[in-house]
């Protein structure tokens, strides 16, 4: 019932918590693959987030020297689980407060590394991973275009929204590749 005052309210807040961080220009040449530690931040719902598991674990196989750390937002497997150089990390829908930010332990499992790269996967604006990749402090932060999203990400990609789900997260992985 009152999901967007309180949506709303989280974004305030995050804009509060982030007002004096300040991000250096970055250079777009080769900032995915010259990257070592990614952040990558799964779909919400299991179907998106299979498919963009499915499509990011090609890349982990390919490259070895890249090590992924994947939020997952439920209990389900996903394939980067079977990634050597991946490490996934459990999110469930009691670690996000009511102003749809995640809370303090679980941000804290996320950011036991220092991230290069941080890449939102949800087609949608989804605050609370959106707030996962800003904390990062990763010098480049990737996610879909949306009006709220110039103050958490600094390269942000525009999809056709009606493109199958599947096509779209390789779609998204294969701009990532092209840097």
């Amino acid at each position: 019932m009152f999901e967007g005052p309180l949506a709303y309210l989280g974004l305030q807040v995050a804009k509060f918590r982030f007002r004096n961080e300040q991000d250096a220009v970055q250079p777009l040449t080769e900032f995915f693959r010259s990257a070592k530690n990614v952040l990558v931040m799964l779909p919400i719902g299991y179907d998106d987030a299979a498919l963009a598991g499915n499509a990011l674990a090609e890349v982990c196989r390919k490259r070895r020297n890249l090590h992924v750390t994947a939020v997952n937002f439920g209990t389900r497997s996903t394939s980067l689980s079977g990634c050597v150089n991946c490490q996934v990390v459990r999110i469930d829908q009691n670690e996000i407060h009511r102003f749809f930010l995640p809370k303090k332990p679980a941000l804290q499992r996320i950011l036991d590394h220092s991230y290069d790269v941080a890449v939102d996967m949800n087609l949608d604006f989804v605050l609370h991973t959106a707030y996962i990749c800003k904390a990062s402090r990763a010098k480049v932060r990737v996610g879909c275009a949306h009006q709220a999203a110039d103050f958490f990400f600094n390269v942000q990609l525009k999809f056709d929204s009606a493109q199958a789900r599947s096509a779209a997260y390789k779609h998204y992985v294969s701009r990532l590749e092209m840097f």
